[in-house]
């Protein structure tokens, strides 16, 4: 009678909930998985600038052929 309530499924709930919040906190603030956030970080704002240097690149190569290939037709019609 006395420990019913370990017989409640919302009560299970309500424990489960405690526990995965103490463990995800001490999970969040170890200094391992912060030093990993950090470097994941760090790779995608290096690939972000990578992809930003390819893209002016590309842009600059399209517009060089597009230069190119109006000078062809000028020098056709001349």
């Amino acid at each position: 009678m006395k420990f019913n309530f370990l017989k409640d499924k919302k009560c299970w709930c309500f424990a489960a909930g405690i526990a995965t919040a103490v463990v995800g906190k001490k999970i969040a603030t170890s200094e391992k998985v912060r030093s990993m956030c950090v470097s994941g970080l760090a790779k995608g704002m290096k690939f972000q600038q990578e992809a930003k240097e390819t893209l002016q690149n590309m842009r600059e190569e399209a517009e060089d052929m597009c230069y190119e290939a109006k000078s062809q037709l000028n020098d056709e019609e001349e």
